[in-house]
């Protein structure tokens, strides 16, 4: 056993180091496996990026040195002329390990290694009715660039705010708002974060999310489908007609069936501009219902879909919630 550690000992030390800042450019043949050596500091987090040239490569670190590349879970191996990625977390001590470069096919490419003691965080960090996905793609000391994804935990409608602090107006493109409905998700793209940059995104009930929550509720009432959580139309003009509705959506978020259903009936009948409204919003979904049989099937009641609108119920949920990125 003594034997076989000097041996790996040695071997080890003899590997080619991979530095940050300086790039390796290299070639491996079809089968063929490249190894390096990478020492992570003390408080140091690291990406190790191969960025294939032609043909294919794949990218694995043993950390500890000593986990061979069959087992470790820091591995990438996407297709051909696709950058690979590892990300390694923050080491509590200094730590060494291997960098292996594979040869699906003969490549050639270059390999990277980037260390930082920052991170992309946010706060709070337990969160009711929000869920971000940040999705690292490469950092620098000073520049985190990531893909950015929202999500609604939950199974009502919120409208979202998105305030971005701290960056150059031309170099972000973000939607200011939208609504997310029931376990909905909305990719905002790539996202640079720099130490005096931050999003801040919200979640609040709105009467524009209040809309889009009775016009799902009676989507699946009169067409039996429910509405994409994700859909993206324009409703603004239509607001003002559809306000008489939002007490409506005050009992459905109660899981009042019954009490929704007679408000919907006794505001629609008062207001015939309304139902209109209501039918211009469905159509904008992509339902498409005659008029009159819209309303005689709004005119049913919600009995028969109680379950789902019990289930879309917010009773107990935040009005408001509101979460920072940044980095630290």
């Amino acid at each position: 056993m003594i034997w076989m550690l000097t041996v790996f000992a040695i071997v080890f030390t003899d590997l080619p180091v991979l530095m940050p800042n300086e790039p390796v450019i290299g070639k491996v043949g079809a089968g063929e496996t490249l190894k390096f050596r990478l020492t992570i500091p003390q408080g140091q987090r690291a990406m190790v990026t191969l960025l294939p040239l032609d043909g294919d490569a794949d990218l694995f670190v043993s950390l500890p040195a000593e986990v061979p590349i069959s087992k470790t879970p820091f591995k990438s191996n996407n297709p051909a002329l696709h950058v690979e990625r590892v990300a390694l977390p923050k080491q509590v001590n200094q730590e060494e390990g291997i960098v292996s470069v594979f040869g699906a096919t003969e490549s050639k490419f270059v390999l990277n290694v980037n260390f930082t003691s920052r991170s992309v965080i946010f706060e709070p960090k337990r969160l009711v009715l929000t869920e971000i996905q940040w999705q690292e793609i490469a950092f620098s000391e000073d520049n985190f660039l990531g893909a950015l994804t929202i999500a609604n935990k939950t199974s009502t409608w919120y409208e979202v705010s998105v305030k971005s602090l701290g960056f150059d107006e031309c170099k972000i493109h973000m939607p200011s708002s939208f609504v997310l409905g029931p376990k909905g998700k909305r990719y905002l793209g790539w996202v640079s974060l720099k130490p005096n940059s931050r999003i801040v995104v919200t979640f609040q009930r709105t009467p524009k999310a209040d809309a889009f929550l009775i016009a799902d509720c009676v989507s699946r009432l009169v067409a039996g489908v429910a509405i994409s959580p994700e859909i993206d139309i324009a409703i603004d003009d239509l607001m003002p007609k559809i306000q008489p509705l939002l007490s409506v959506a005050q009992a459905l978020r109660e899981g009042d069936w019954k009490r929704a259903s007679v408000l919907l009936m006794a505001n629609l009948r008062s207001n015939p501009q309304t139902l209109t409204s209501l039918h211009a919003f469905l159509q904008r979904t992509g339902i498409r219902l005659p008029k009159d049989i819209f309303g005689s099937r709004i005119a049913s009641g919600f009995g028969a879909i109680s379950a789902a609108v019990s289930a879309m119920a917010a009773v107990n949920l935040p009005k408001r919630e509101q979460v920072t990125i940044f980095v630290k």
